[in-house]
């Protein structure tokens, strides 16, 4: 107990000297930093933990994204609209209260297509009990995946939550999962959201700039992915239950999700569209498939007026946010291969740079088994938006 109290303290401690060094953060003044230090170690010692102020919450939230090595839009840190929803968890009436919580957070960061960053901040984890709250899904709105049609990538989740209950209305390639929580660690009914809320969640029917007949493959992807089985860490004490998000990167969609072999492989339907040579693969029909799907994604959500980067324009800004942050001594970690797009990269500036990929580990966000899998036995999923 001794040693955990020790490393949650110094991690508080380095949390709080991270937001001094954000001066433009509003960070505590030199006496009211030594007094909160005070106060934190004589909570760890009472307690086993401490509690964030909501000041502390609200900057470790955007801290963490900053912090996260793979994120190319974290340029955005700043902007990210932090809820907190600490004390959900209690009353007799939390599910529907969760439920509630977790549609306004769709809908608010929605907009009406001018996509926010919003964080909803759930109970913290205890040493030794179990997590107040939790959730079955990778993402508040994800596509199930069935024996024949669907995400591949879901049909793990999608099996248990059939197993739990769940009968869907449909069962097709774009069937929206349900949501399942996890209260103290125990499953709770699965709640067809989607199936009640019709237009919570909202979609992108993909076309083409020049080509008519790519409508006719019926491809469509969801506006706004919101991650829901990260850990939030701020200064050593763990939010098991955050869910955030941001907007799609339009690589995401059209060069993983729709076209991985092991997702919804639609590169040789689309060659097929577009009359391309896929006799042999020296032709480079993957790659022309590959540059007009991404193309459609981006004049789809264009059209539909919905938030959506490109690969280029995101490696700018991320390449100007690396020489702003080093202008004021601070260096911005970083995993090559994902910010890296999966189109172009060489064409992008990340490609030419190196990046040191030392993770920050008192405040960030970090993978963590979804307890449907320790149900289950199984080993955690490869993770893709």
């Amino acid at each position: 107990m001794e040693n955990n109290a020790n490393s949650l303290q110094s991690e508080a401690e380095a949390f709080l000297e991270a937001w001094r060094a954000h001066p433009e953060s509003d960070p505590p003044s030199t006496l009211r930093h030594k007094s909160r230090v005070a106060e934190i170690v004589d909570e760890i010692e009472a307690t086993g933990t401490y509690t964030h102020t909501p000041r502390e919450l609200e900057f470790g939230a955007r801290l963490a994204w900053k912090n996260s090595n793979r994120c190319i839009g974290r340029h955005l840190w700043r902007s990210l609209e932090v809820r907190d929803h600490r004390y959900l968890h209690n009353g007799p009436s939390r599910e529907e209260h969760i439920i509630d919580t977790l549609t306004s957070h769709v809908r608010d960061a929605y907009r009406n297509g001018k996509i926010k960053s919003i964080i909803s901040v759930f109970a913290p984890r205890t040493l030794g009990q179990p997590d107040p709250v939790r959730m079955a899904n990778h993402q508040l709105i994800r596509y199930a995946g069935f024996e024949e049609v669907g995400d591949p990538d879901s049909r793990d989740l999608t099996k248990h939550l059939l197993k739990n209950g769940w009968k869907p209305v449909q069962k097709d390639d774009f069937t929206k999962l349900p949501w399942q929580f996890y209260w103290d660690e125990k499953p709770s009914s699965v709640y067809d959201v989607f199936a009640q809320q019709t237009d919570l969640a909202k979609e992108v029917k993909l076309e083409h700039p020049e080509n008519p007949k790519f409508a006719s493959l019926q491809l469509k992807w969801y506006a706004l992915p919101v991650l829901a089985d990260m850990a939030l860490k701020i200064g050593g004490v763990i939010y098991p239950f955050a869910p955030f998000n941001g907007y799609y990167m339009g690589t995401e969609i059209g060069a993983r999700n729709l076209a991985d072999a092991s997702r919804y492989n639609r590169l040789p339907a689309i060659a097929a569209c577009l009359g391309l040579d896929t006799t042999s693969q020296r032709s480079l029909w993957q790659d022309s498939a590959l540059v007009e799907l991404n193309r459609a994604v981006l004049y789809s959500f264009d059209k539909a007026g919905i938030s959506v980067g490109d690969h280029h324009n995101l490696g700018a800004q991320f390449e100007a946010f690396c020489t702003h942050e080093s202008g004021k001594k601070r260096e911005v970690k970083g995993d090559w291969s994902w910010l890296n797009p999966p189109l172009s990269g060489p064409q992008t500036p990340q490609f030419h740079r190196q990046y040191d990929n030392t993770v920050c580990t008192h405040t960030n966000f970090f993978y963590q088994t979804p307890l449907w899998q320790q149900e289950n036995n199984l080993t955690g999923c490869p993770f893709h938006l």
